[in-house]
């Protein structure tokens, strides 16, 4: 029940991370709280609640805002690892 109301919580606020996959081109990442790396082939974001590491070529960010994260180039891979973990060290959910 607690995780139904945290969650229900962060929506409304406006603190649930949020992303938008076009094609494998674009990728948009709501409440972005800080790029940890950044170079072509691979991007690092850390939201409210997950490291989200974003491979592929020719990687670049358009639009940096306190909303959110805009990333372009040829994307192949997107791995979200839960707030708390280190990534590479636990089980990631790949989209």
């Amino acid at each position: 029940m607690w995780e139904r109301v945290r969650e229900w919580g962060r929506n409304a606020l406006g603190y649930a991370t949020h992303l938008e996959l076009f094609s494998d081109r674009k990728l948009y990442i709501e409440n972005c709280k800080k790029v940890q790396e950044y170079n072509d082939i691979r991007i690092v974001v850390q939201t409210g609640e997950f490291t989200i590491e974003v491979w592929g070529a020719r990687l670049r960010t358009d639009i940096r805002t306190a909303e959110g994260i805009l990333i372009h180039g040829q994307i192949r891979t997107i791995t979200l690892t839960p707030k708390g973990k280190a990534y590479g060290k636990s089980h990631p959910k790949n989209v």
